[in-house]
């Protein structure tokens, strides 16, 4: 008994090769390269805390805050909302006149606030899902 295979069945073996490995590929870079959206929560109202002073007179902040986060976690972040507004204010009333003028500064309080929400959020939750703080306003005075 002789084994031949006819050019029929070359190509259709072929042709069901190349669709295999097509599809692989395929839901392999759906696993690998598929990015989960960007999701921004605002929060509302606007925060206005006593920041602290060298001198007797009272300092304030007022700022409008959004946090960026990942679609997947935005129900979380939605969730654990009083967390953070507390995370946020007692951060916030710890600056210093120095820690708020200023772009730099500014940028580098953006900076820590992501990094002190997330901590709560670590406590609380075991996730740390804030990619980043954003002022929609900051004013002191």
């Amino acid at each position: 008994m002789s084994l031949t295979i006819s050019l029929r069945h070359k190509i259709t073996f072929l042709a069901l090769l190349v669709l295999v490995c097509f599809t692989s590929i395929n839901a392999y870079a759906e696993e690998e390269g598929e990015a989960v959206p960007t999701a921004y929560v605002e929060l509302k109202p606007n925060f206005i805390v006593n920041h602290q002073s060298e001198d007797t007179r009272l300092r304030y902040i007022k700022a409008g805050i959004t946090i960026r986060t990942d679609a997947n976690s935005q129900l979380l972040i939605e969730d654990n909302m009083p967390l953070i507004r507390d995370a946020l204010v007692m951060f916030l009333s710890a600056r210093t006149q120095d820690q708020v003028t200023g772009a730099i500064a500014r940028e580098k309080t953006r900076a820590e606030a992501a990094v002190a929400v997330n901590e709560a959020l670590q406590n609380e939750t075991g996730q740390s899902p804030v990619t980043d703080i954003l002022f929609s306003s900051f004013v002191t005075q």
